[in-house]
């Protein structure tokens, strides 16, 4: 492991816990539907690593983010906030490297080991600011000036 890869993977590990814990304490129903999907994909997503190779596509990497993103668009459906719009467009930018490489077999290895994570950072950035827009509206709302 590098130390770039090292410090990317502790920066994941950091914002995913923050999120998600923002999420359930702020969020309310949405917020702990959202940590739920998305710890449950987060701990399947390191076997399905392990069963690939980035050199083609990750057949079961891209189930366990195709299934992210059903349970996003569950929630995004059944939802009265933003948030899950903005996080399930990041999801879906997920799974749409994943059949990329399917088109287009000689696609970088790097590029698709790089986009296919990358998407995990805004999706979790939408949630926090989309959560707190969120509070801000509803406190604001509470006290009319």
């Amino acid at each position: 492991m590098t130390v770039a890869s090292f410090w990317l993977t502790l920066f994941f590990w950091m914002l995913t816990a923050f999120g998600c814990v923002f999420a359930l304490v702020f969020g309310g129903r949405d917020g702990r539907w959202f940590t739920t999907a998305f710890l449950g994909c987060v701990l399947l997503t390191i076997p399905a690593q392990l069963a690939g190779s980035w050199h083609a596509t990750q057949i079961w990497l891209m189930l366990v983010d195709a299934l992210l993103l059903g349970c996003l668009i569950w929630l995004m459906m059944r939802s009265n906030r933003y948030w899950p719009i903005w996080a399930t467009a990041s999801q879906l930018m997920t799974v749409l490297t994943h059949v990329v490489t399917m088109m287009l077999p000689g696609f970088s290895e790097r590029i698709y080991a790089g986009l296919s994570t990358v998407w995990v950072i805004p999706l979790l950035l939408f949630t926090i600011i989309g959560i707190e827009l969120d509070r801000k509206k509803i406190n604001d709302r509470a006290y009319p000036a």
